[in-house]
Formats: structure tokens, C-alpha cells, sequence
């Protein structure tokens, strides 16, 4: 649910807000579910309007009928990555509804098969990719490189440039503001977005025993990741690096196989908590040269396990 702000309605002021973020109201939701005298006293409105203000987002944020035929379709709407290896791996392509996790080292290819992904959604459908960036791994260049060897002209490469929507950000808060905010362009727009990729996670989030606030902000940023996936059925790919552990004992359910050296353990980015989130979890790890492993770590679809290769380069995947 959207956080509150000043365009909700023009009663909702600063000053309103402000207090009601001190006592912890800080969605509409929040807001929704409050009980109205303790509004009136926190805020000093009258009832009038606040119910005023409930009654507007209940109509913009509130359940909205279906028709079950459109909502079958869209379900079945599965978006292919344009890499026939990589759509076998993942039964036929991205699934929509679902929150798939790109894991690796750095320099494994994670980003660079991110902007591959981008291009080829692109190329192939008149729809939207919103790429959020929070490393500036973003390069319009490659893009326009990998269009080009499609054979694109000029025109149609800037035509399809134009579908792909670039968010630089750096702080968990302007993340899950975008986020909110794309659950109102989504139940505008819903049939023109194909793809949302997020690279990368652990640049915002830091998990640990005594950081409660990343923790919480991780929990919001997965709540609102399964509602833009379920709700609009749109598939949503996270970048994700890995911890590496020199133990004698394998501790995270990755298959056997997987470790990068024989002491060595793969874990995943962002604790236990995480880990449970995405539906398909995708570990790269970069072989030699332009050569990339591709395993399935995670899916509840396909064999746990399966692995493929790569070569990845600037322009292309084969």
C-alpha cells in the first residue's frame, strides 16, 4: 500500500503527515485501518474529513473486480528471454507473478545478463522493462549495442530504447517510494509493463543481528515485490550477491555441486529472511573468458540442480 502523501488529498499536509508518521501510520493502509477518533487526535482534523480522506483511498487503493478470463490470460502470459537455453531452464521463460533472484561473485555477468534480458524484452514486444538501478551498472550503450546487432535501424532502436525506464537510486527509502508509487502507474498502465528488474539488493540493504531498520525495510520491500508480481502479474527479477564461508558443513539448500571450491560454501546475500522470498533463484558464475554457468537453485517448477551455459558478451548471449 502507498505511503502517505500530500497528493493524496490536499487536507493530508506536511505538518498532518508528519505527525501521523510519529505514530507509526505511514501507509494509507495504516491510515485506512485506524480507528478515526485517535486520527482526530493526532492530527486535529476534523471527522468530516478524515472519512472524507478514507473514503477517497479506499476507492483508489481498495480490491477491484476481475474478469476471470483477462485475469487467466495475463496468468498465462509467460515472457520469453529471447535465450533458448535459459527459457528451457526456466520452463518455457519468466513466469508472470513470480520474483526471480540472479545471484553471484562480482564480475560474474549478473548485471550484463540483466541488460541482455532488457533488450531482448524489448525487441521483442512493444511493452515496458523498468530497470532500477543502484549501482549505476546501467549502460544505455550496451543496450543500444545489443539492439544493433538485432539489425535494428536507428529509429527503431530509439523506439525501443524509449520502452526501457531507468531509476537510479541509492537509499531503501527511494526504493520503496518507486515501488509504491508503481502500484499506481501499474493499475493505469498494467498491460504495457512486461518486466521490473532491480540490480542490485545488498547496495541498499545491510542484515544484521543489530540493524532492525534494513530488516523491516526488507520485509516492506518483499511485501510490496509480491504484490506488484500477484496483482498485475508481472514477473520481477532481483540482483543478489554471494557470502562465501569456509566450513565443513553445507548449510543452505543450494544442490550438491555448487560450491565454488571444495571448502568452500555459497550462501546468498541478505540472510534466512530472503531467502524465501524469490520463487526462482538463478546462481552465475563466470567459467572462463565469455563462458557463464547458469544453475537453478531455487524453483518450485523445475529440477533443482539444472544447469546451463553461456557465452556472454557485450552485444549478445549464445
Amino acid at each position: 500500500m502507498a505511503r502517505l502523501n500530500s497528493s493524496m488529498s490536499i487536507k493530508l499536509t506536511d505538518d498532518v503527515i508528519s505527525r501521523l508518521k510519529s505514530q507509526k501510520i505511514i501507509t494509507a493502509f495504516d491510515f485506512i485501518r485506524e480507528i478515526i477518533d485517535k486520527i482526530i487526535a493526532i492530527t486535529g482534523l476534523p471527522f468530516r474529513d478524515i472519512l472524507e480522506i478514507k473514503q477517497q483511498m479506499i476507492e483508489k487503493f481498495g480490491a477491484k473486480i476481475k474478469n476471470p478470463l483477462d485475469l487467466l490470460r495475463s496468468q498465462s502470459k509467460i515472457l520469453s528471454t529471447e535465450i533458448s537455453s535459459l527459457d528451457n531452464l526456466l520452463n518455457g521463460g519468466l513466469q508472470p507473478g513470480q520474483i526471480y533472484e540472479l545471484c553471484g561473485t562480482s564480475s560474474a555477468g549478473k548485471s550484463q545478463l540483466c541488460l541482455v534480458l532488457t533488450a531482448n524484452i524489448a525487441a521483442k514486444s512493444d511493452g515496458i522493462i523498468h530497470y532500477i538501478d543502484t549501482r549505476k551498472n546501467f549502460s544505455a550503450t550496451r543496450i543500444q549495442m545489443i539492439l544493433s546487432a538485432k539489425k535494428l535501424n536507428d529509429e527503431e532502436i530509439g523506439v525501443k530504447m524509449c520502452q526501457i525506464k531507468v531509476t537510479h537510486i541509492t537509499t531503501t527509502h527511494h526504493l520503496l517510494n518507486l515501488l509504491y508509487n508503481l502500484t499506481h502507474t501499474l493499475s493505469e498502465n498494467d498491460h504495457k509493463y512486461k518486466l521490473i528488474i532491480i540490480d542490485s539488493l545488498p547496495s541498499l540493504f545491510v542484515i544484521s543481528s543489530d540493524n532492525h531498520d534494513d530488516l523491516y525495510a526488507l520485509n516492506h520491500f518483499a511485501n510490496v515485490c509480491r504484490f506488484l508480481s500477484n496483482e498485475y502479474s508481472i514477473p520481477i527479477i532481483t540482483v543478489n550477491s554471494i557470502t562465501k564461508w569456509q566450513d565443513s558443513e553445507f548449510s543452505f539448500n543450494a544442490p550438491s555441486g555448487t560450491v565454488l571450491k571444495s571448502t568452500s560454501i555459497i550462501k546468498p546475500f541478505l540472510g534466512k529472511y530472503w531467502s524465501n522470498i524469490p520463487n526462482t533463484r538463478l546462481f552465475i558464475e563466470h567459467i572462463h573468458s565469455e563462458q557463464r554457468t547458469i544453475t537453478l537453485w531455487k524453483s518450485s517448477n523445475n529440477k533443482i540442480g539444472t544447469s546451463i551455459e553461456i557465452t556472454l558478451n557485450n552485444s549478445r548471449i549464445i
